[in-house]
């Protein structure tokens, strides 16, 4: 075997009609005492792919399939066998693993939520007779903004604690007790079709009634 011999190499193959396919390689047979690792168990995975040779296995895009899709992965009989073994001794361990990590990241995501939500009450000021207002929109915004892996303000990194409440806040207010919406609504009930120019004259007017909503609640 050569250094270029597919067989020592990590590929990424297609499964085509007539066989596996690589682009630099073309037609390339399956190594003798390889098999098929279907996707869907991440830890044999790792495990297959930290033991040395693999190929990757794609079925490639096609008339009614716009992207390619993962099949699994080609590795030696012995690799996989040893994966499975591995699997088995360490199932028990991995799933209290899992339960205990879960837990950890439930306990984290109380605590952020508890403290975007305390930002925000910082940020409002509200004055004291406002205060179940101002309670419920910051319960509100941390519901709707930071919820986990949406992308939304309250998940970025790019912004402060701070930051990240105030635009949450202002969001909030901005569909809950302004006319924002209505307007949206009537320009293009299917809100499919908005001009440009039109949405950017309503958000500009919200922002002006977030601004008075504000002045109105806070303290003096």
């Amino acid at each position: 075997m050569t250094a270029e011999d597919p067989a020592r190499l990590n590929l990424e193959v297609y499964d085509m009609r007539e066989g596996l396919w690589h682009p630099e390689h073309g037609d390339v047979e399956l190594p003798q005492g390889w098999e098929f690792l279907p996707s869907g168990e991440a830890f044999l995975t790792r495990r297959v792919k930290a033991g040395g040779a693999y190929w990757v296995v794609w079925r490639p895009r096609g008339r009614n399939r716009e992207h390619r899709r993962k099949l699994g992965l080609f590795a030696p009989a012995r690799a996989i066998a040893q994966a499975r073994s591995e699997a088995a001794e360490t199932a028990e361990r991995r799933v209290e693993q899992r339960a205990v990590g879960a837990r950890r990241r439930d306990r984290l995501e109380v605590d952020y939520r508890a403290e975007f939500t305390a930002a925000v009450l910082r940020w409002l000021d509200f004055a004291p007779e406002h205060e179940k207002l101002a309670e419920e929109i910051a319960l509100g915004a941390a519901e709707q903004a930071a919820v986990v892996g949406s992308g939304r303000v309250g998940r970025t990194k790019t912004l402060t604690l701070d930051e990240r409440a105030a635009l949450a806040a202002r969001a909030f207010i901005r569909h809950r007790h302004t006319d924002y919406e209505h307007q949206l609504v009537s320009l293009d009930p299917s809100g499919v079709s908005i001009d440009d120019l039109d949405y950017r004259d309503i958000k500009h007017d919200a922002q002006h009634a977030v601004d008075a909503f504000l002045d109105t609640h806070r303290q003096r």
